[in-house]
């Protein structure tokens, strides 16, 4: 029977832990599969025994391989084999068939671990270089090892002993932090220290407030050239944002260096809360500021006495209105009021005044001023007119409409005389680019009523003959403009006649008698314009267009129609009856 090969270990050194980073020793070991791992770096030995507990063995030498047989080492990371050539049946000590190698595995693991830490819950920032973060940070350190897999991963901080890392490690101190870490396999294969150095910040930044301008000492009485800002400071990792709020109004982001605006609010008490927050997350406890807000002065009003438009934001005045500023005050009472006209010298107000008299834009300026000001300053009085000037932008509208006229439907011209039927219609327009056009308007032949118009009209309602048409345009300062033209009405057709080639043979009852052959004239006259188309028809027949005469009549009773046009489509009806033997 053949001794079966076995594995033993052979003494191996123990490495003493040093008081920074701990030693240790390289081994073998065995999974829970049973598996067999073995740190490249030791050496092996090989030892036949006939007995399973490996007694009564001995270490197999190599006469061909002396050199490297006893010990060896591994020269592949993760599986090797020992094996036989030929398997050998255990009851006939026979080659067993199929003939088949004899393996011993070995997982040989020379590498170390690699290790890396992840940092999460907390808000960093690089500042130079260096990174900062804020409060509830968490490392979690996890390490791969391919082979044996790992065995423990262990760290320090700030110079500590190492310790096993067990889960999440929490950063809760402010200040510089040093985190070492690395992790050994189950062979024993150590991984160098890695180290990774940041600071953690947990202090808040500190916010106040400061008051420039004028203010009324320790009541924190302000006016609204008072200015208001907010200083904010952050030793660490500096100051992200500052947030304010007045009141119960909505929070607002505040920009360094900048007033916090007053003009909005009302007089009164108020409180102004603000807080600061740095880079890293840290919110500072909301401050307070109370005040008082004074910004009561004379109040000042324009009124416009005479025409006026106003849409939107503007203002349209004509050269007949009047500016009127008034102003009271509920304290001191009002010492004067200025005023000033396109960019003028500031006057003093006494009475309504007109607008220059230059169609336009112009702009006036207003304030008043109330007893107290001999008791400021001259900057505060600078500021305090700034605050209290009031400017209307007026523009002031010289000219009405312009207007325009045109006749549609029938019409005829002839030199410098324009014709219009009945059914002509006649359309006024007007535009004002200025204060806009307010209404047209018109009168005929001269009457003293203006009738507003909406829509074209006709004058089918008026005599044949020459018609004067005066319209108005008005806008929206009530400047006005007219214009005014003459058309003839001609609201009646031709003037028909007849006569035929000879004189009637008889009457029956009271119609006249014609031989056969008789020939029909008809004679037509307009007096205005003149005829276009003359049309014909017998007996009820088809209405031909008339050329020189009718002929060709049937025995016994005929009836001819005629019609006849003039130039505006005015129109006569004629009719002729006879008898033809």
């Amino acid at each position: 029977m053949k001794n079966i090969l076995t594995f033993l270990t052979i003494f191996m050194g123990f490495y003493s832990y040093s008081q920074e980073v701990p030693k240790f020793q390289k081994t073998n070991y065995r999974d829970s599969a049973n598996n067999l791992y073995w740190n490249k770096d030791l050496p092996v030995y090989i030892s036949l025994s006939p007995n399973p507990d490996g007694s009564n063995g001995e270490i197999l030498e190599s006469k061909i391989s002396e050199k490297y047989a006893s010990p060896f080492y591994f020269d592949t990371e993760g599986i090797n084999y020992i094996r036989t050539k030929w398997a050998v049946d255990k009851q006939t000590r026979e080659y067993a068939y199929p003939k088949q190698e004899v393996l011993w595995e070995v997982y040989a693991d020379g590498q170390p671990p690699k290790t890396i830490a992840s940092f999460k819950q907390a808000i960093s920032v690089n500042i130079g270089g260096k990174i900062i973060y804020g409060p509830n940070l968490i490392v979690s350190l996890k390490s791969s090892d391919y082979i044996s897999k790992t065995k423990d991963i262990y760290y320090s901080i700030n110079g500590e002993a190492y310790r096993i890392y067990g889960g999440n490690i929490l950063f809760n101190k402010e200040g510089e932090q040093k985190l070492k870490f690395f992790a050994v396999d189950n062979v024993g294969n150590a991984e160098e220290p890695k180290e990774i150095d940041f600071s953690i910040d947990l202090t808040a930044p500190s916010s106040s407030c400061t008051i420039t301008g004028v203010s009324l000492g320790n009541e924190n009485i302000v006016s609204l050239t008072t200015k208001i800002y907010i200083d904010a400071k952050d030793n660490v990792s500096g100051v992200k944002q500052t947030y304010y709020q007045i009141d119960s109004l909505s929070e607002v982001l505040y920009y360094k260096g900048t007033s916090i605006p007053l003009i909005t609010l009302n007089d009164g008490d108020h409180l102004l809360k603000f807080y600061s927050v740095d880079k890293v997350g840290n919110k500072e406890d909301v401050q307070t500021f109370s005040f008082y807000l004074d910004k009561s002065a004379p109040i000042t009003v324009s009124d416009i006495l005479g025409d006026k438009f106003v849409v939107e934001d503007k203002i349209y005045f004509s050269g007949r209105t009047k500016f009127k500023i008034t102003s009271i005050d509920n304290k001191a009472g009002v010492k004067n009021v200025l005023y000033s006209v396109d960019g003028s010298d500031f006057n003093e107000y006494v009475d309504p005044f007109y607008m220059p008299n230059e169609p336009g834009w112009h702009i006036v300026k207003y304030f008043a001023v109330d007893s107290t000001d001999n008791t400021t300053t001259d900057e505060y009085s600078q500021k305090y007119l700034e605050y209290q000037m009031k400017v209307d932008k007026i523009y002031v509208d010289l000219t009405g409409p312009a207007l325009s006229h045109f006749i549609s439907g029938d019409k005829y011209s002839r030199n410098d005389t324009v014709f219009i039927g009945p059914n002509s219609k006649i359309n006024l327009s007007a535009t004002d680019p200025e204060s806009g056009l307010q209404y047209i308007s018109y009168s005929l032949d001269g009457e003293l009523k203006e009738t507003p118009y909406s829509s074209p009209f006709t004058l089918e309602s008026l005599k044949t003959g020459e018609h004067k048409i005066e319209y108005f345009g008005y806008d929206n300062v009530n400047n006005r403009n007219i214009k005014t033209f003459n058309v003839i009405l001609d609201n009646s057709g031709p003037v028909i006649g007849h006569k035929f080639s000879v004189v009637p043979s008889s009457v029956k009852g009271n119609i006249e008698v014609y031989p056969s052959g008789v020939f029909l004239f008809v004679t037509v006259q307009d007096d205005l314009t003149g005829v276009t188309n003359i049309y014909y028809s017998v007996n009820g027949g088809e209405k031909l267009i008339y050329k020189n005469y009718i002929k060709g009549f049937s025995k016994g009773e005929n009836t001819v129609i005629i019609e006849a046009y003039d130039m505006l489509n005015n129109m006569s009806s004629y009719e002729i009856k006879f008898i033809v033997n």
